[in-house]
């Protein structure tokens, strides 16, 4: 008994002197309640049948030791039971038995002058294979990236981006954290060039990402290479913002698929005005998120759901105006894109779309509310339009 005694002793000296020679340890958390109702099909709005919804606690840390920094994201969600009585399903595949893991888990050393190594389990975001924040929960990346800042207001950036825990939407995605077998991103190799002074930005992108719509049937998986380029400036009080993307692959009689985007935001009073055009080439390829099957895309003409599955998709014109200001301490934005998208596609994504959302936000207390109302029609036969509702409170600590 005594050798326990002792044992368990040093032992907690050892843990506690690894502790306190942590440095900057910080934490951050999040519960968050997500619900979303729509009236497609059969459905009514707010009916269970038609409803998801999914409750996620979050937890993470970041400190360092030295030179080493860490961090790590803990996930825990499910619907608190009411599947079948409220909602019918849950936002995210993973979350069926409520057991928590891991998203983020990495760490970031110095590895030459000015060079530092970001490794491990983590979010990324670059144009064309990145962390989508929308759903429940987000995708992460097991990945590498050597980020280096010797050179004034520039950013260079080498890595490898490698498996996602990926997922298009409701009810698809990975389970409790593992990749799962439905994988269509087989990794990505990139480099970057990122410049940024006070009036100008510009940020080069090069890919080569392997197993690239493996769930489109014409392709079934192939090798791309694609470049990204856009660049922003302010012009009076506006600032304006050009893209442009190619997107190349290996695959049968292959055609690429080229991107052009402009857009314009800036500051009337107290509301923030935005426009924006798109224009994507014929081709085999969408101009969207590689990770996730195309859901989203970095093209400033997207909607909630008018995302990559439609602007980005090839052979596609889109074009998007906002509105954004306050009234009270009550948030509001406004915003309708169109889509003139070609039926070359076997998707009601590649027929032309509208969507019109109302945004509204307010905290209450120490919740912060987000409610979106969500018009969308299309021109396929026989579905012409549907309304979605999304409910968001969340509270931070």
């Amino acid at each position: 008994m005594k050798k326990i005694i002792v044992s368990a002793a040093v032992a907690a000296m050892a843990l506690s002197t690894s502790v306190f020679a942590l440095e900057d340890v910080k934490t951050t958390g999040q519960m968050k309640v997500y619900y979303e109702t729509n009236n497609g099909g059969t459905n009514s709005l707010f009916n269970k049948d038609g409803a998801s919804a999914e409750v996620v606690f979050k937890v993470g840390f970041t400190g360092k030791q030295g030179d080493v920094g860490f961090g790590a994201t803990i996930y825990q969600a499910s619907t608190m039971g009411l599947e079948g009585k409220i909602v019918n399903g849950v936002r995210t595949a993973s979350q069926t038995n409520g057991a928590p893991f891991v998203g983020e888990a990495y760490i970031t050393a110095p590895i030459a002058p000015s060079t530092t190594l970001k490794f491990g389990k983590q979010e990324i975001d670059s144009p064309l294979a990145f962390t989508e924040r929308w759903n429940a929960i987000p995708n992460t990346f097991n990945a590498a990236l050597a980020i280096n800042s010797s050179l004034d207001n520039v950013t260079l950036i080498a890595g490898y981006v490698g498996q996602s825990t990926t997922g298009t939407g409701a009810n698809t995605g990975f389970t409790d954290g593992v990749f799962g077998a439905s994988q269509y991103f087989g990794g990505a190799t990139t480099i970057a060039a990122l410049y940024a002074n006070d009036g100008l930005a510009v940020n080069f992108w090069a890919y080569h990402i392997e197993n690239v719509g493996a769930a489109t049937p014409t392709l079934g998986g192939v090798s791309v290479n694609a470049v990204w380029i856009d660049g922003s400036a302010k012009v009076g009080p506006a600032t304006v913002k050009a893209y442009a993307a190619l997107v190349t692959n290996d695959g049968t009689a292959s055609k690429d698929t080229s991107a052009f985007a402009l857009s314009a935001g800036g500051k009337v009073g107290g509301v923030k005005l935005f426009a924006a055009g798109s224009m994507v080439s014929s081709g085999d390829l969408p101009v969207a998120n590689t990770a996730t099957g195309f859901k989203k895309t970095k093209l400033p003409t997207a909607a909630v759901y008018l995302d990559g599955k439609y602007v980005g998709q090839p052979e596609t014109m889109a074009f998007k105006l906002k509105a954004a200001g306050k009234i009270g301490t009550t948030g509001l934005a406004l915003q309708g894109v169109y889509c003139d998208g070609t039926a070359s596609n076997d998707a009601n994504e590649n027929l032309d779309a509208q969507e019109i959302d109302l945004i509204i936000s307010q905290k209450v207390g120490a919740f912060n509310l987000k409610g979106i109302v969500m018009n969308r029609s299309w021109s396929a036969t026989g579905v012409d339009s549907q309304q979605h509702v999304r409910i968001i409170a969340s509270v931070n600590f």
